[in-house]
């Protein structure tokens, strides 16, 4: 077994082995090893083993020149769901895009996307360059839970609403349980993973990157609940999510009290803001954010999967169409004055989403006609794949002078992999991210929204559709600025 403490480490074990094709059995068996503290299958251990012998080959022949001594350095990660290897040298820079045209590297490139469940290649300018290989953890039964169709033998729902009034509270590591059961009883099993593993649930509480208000009823079982996901532990800003009802209590204003509880909670240890998704099958989240203060920042036209469903609520609408989501962002603390540079296209409607969140910022409208101007002279640029909805995050931290042409490659691999929406989120601190995004929009990406203090500032969010169809008449927007967001990005949409 390996110790919590060293789980909530920055790594687990790093290993430092020369460029020599002579050390990869040992960059095998390293990480190997550490796999099967996870209890990975024979199958499964057999392709970490191919992944490590075709990524560190393909480092020392791409990286290295043969008299050079060169070193790399292997990190076994762990994050809640996730076994990560990461490869980290310092060799001579390369060009990914290059690589998989490479005769020489293509074939092991494709190999090792295809053997691993998320595939990062990151530039990290003068620290070198960094290659993630992520492998889900195997997931157990969940304690408790049996099949659908026996638990609803056995635990039929019941057709009287109840009546008693809940008590909102922070989530304790033993509720975790009740709340897996919540979360079938409001979607059955069609949401988001790791809530069916009360396990999964206690490690991210105790990690600091899962708070949780929960609502518990007079027998003192878990009826709704409202999450807070942190980047990190302490970030100043969380992403407000999960909110789910017990159907027995629809109808008590559950949603409203525990976002309100959040907001105290940020409030009182100094969080600016919590920003959120609220779905567009129907307008009730919409409102019970808007009558918190919450404001509209963005419109995602296209998050959420099809078979994403809520218990007792009639999904016919939703047919051959993925949801959308209206981003609203609650402010709990005062934010520093920040000066934010929006391209000429996007200015005009984020320059009310600006006014009607009334922080303290000055919009500055970029001449985009320039030449992309740059800080870096390579870019900082990471994707993540989230297959339990099949979208992409394209997430630029440094706009350099092959910003664009890294962007256009990634999307072409999402593209041909059949992921449903590309996101791009990117700083809007730079006159150097507002040409980009201009820049983008060449590339059929349009709008999506701003999140205020996402990362130590405001990040834009642009959104490419892949084939995905999207009928406005099926978008419910609750407010009329919710309304005019819609019409503008729909506007760009193809």
């Amino acid at each position: 077994m390996i110790n919590k403490r060293i789980l909530q480490s920055d790594f687990i074990a790093r290993l430092t082995i020369l460029s020599d094709k002579d050390f990869i059995p040992q960059a095998q068996g390293f990480a190997v090893s550490y796999a099967r503290f996870f209890k990975f299958s024979d199958s499964e251990l057999q392709k970490i083993e191919l992944i490590m012998e075709e990524a560190i080959l393909n480092i020392i022949q791409n990286t290295f020149s043969e008299e050079e001594a060169g070193t790399i350095d292997v990190k076994i990660i762990y994050q809640p769901g996730k076994f990560i290897i990461s490869i980290e040298d310092k060799g001579i820079p390369v060009d990914f895009r290059m690589l998989e045209k490479s005769e020489q590297s293509a074939l092991g490139i494709l190999l090792m996307k295809n053997l691993a469940d998320e595939f990062r290649f990151i530039n990290l300018g003068k620290d070198g360059k960094r290659l993630e290989l992520v492998k889900y953890l195997p997931e157990e039964d969940i304690p408790g839970m049996t099949a659908p169709d026996e638990q609803e033998q056995k635990e039929p729902e019941p057709s009287v609403p109840a009546t008693d009034i809940p008590v909102i509270r922070l989530i304790s590591p033993d509720d975790a349980e009740m709340l897996s059961r919540l979360v079938y009883r409001a979607y059955g099993y069609s949401y988001v993973s790791f809530y069916y593993f009360p396990e999964k649930i206690r490690e991210l509480l105790a990690d600091g990157l899962l708070i949780c208000a929960v609502a518990i009823n007079a027998q003192n079982e878990v009826v709704g609940n409202l999450s807070l996901y942190f980047e990190h532990a302490g970030a100043k800003v969380a992403d407000s999510g999960a909110a789910m009802v017990d159907p027995r209590y629809r109808g008590h204003n559950l949603f409203k009290s525990m976002k309100n509880f959040l907001r105290n909670y940020g409030a009182g240890i100094g969080m600016y803001g919590l920003y959120s998704e609220a779905v567009t099958i129907h307008t009730f989240s919409q409102q019970g954010n808007i009558s918190l203060g919450a404001r509209e920042t963005g419109i995602m036209l296209a998050f959420i999967e099809e078979k994403w469903t809520f218990k007792k609520i009639n999904n016919d609408q939703l047919a051959g169409q993925r949801q959308a989501c209206v981003l609203y962002y609650l402010k709990t603390s005062p934010e520093p004055q920040r000066t934010v540079y929006i391209c000429e296209k996007f200015f005009p409607i984020l320059k009310k989403v600006y006014d009607n969140l009334d922080m303290r910022r000055d919009v500055v409208m970029a001449d985009t006609s320039v030449n992309l101007p740059v800080a870096e002279t390579q870019s900082l640029i990471a994707s993540v794949f989230k297959p339990d909805l099949n979208v992409a995050m394209i997430s630029v931290s440094s706009v350099g002078e092959d910003a664009l042409g890294q962007i256009r490659q990634q999307l072409k691999e999402f593209c041909l992999n059949k992921v449903d929406v590309i996101y791009i989120e990117m700083p809007v601190d730079s006159l150097a991210a507002a040409v980009l995004s201009d820049r983008l929009t060449g590339l059929e990406f349009i709008l999506s929204g701003v999140v205020p203090e996402y990362r130590d500032g405001d990040y834009l969010k642009m959104q490419y559709l892949n084939h995905v169809r999207v009928d406005p008449a099926k978008i419910h927007i609750a407010s009329d600025l919710g309304k005019e967001l819609l019409t503008e990005i729909m506007k760009s949409y193809v």
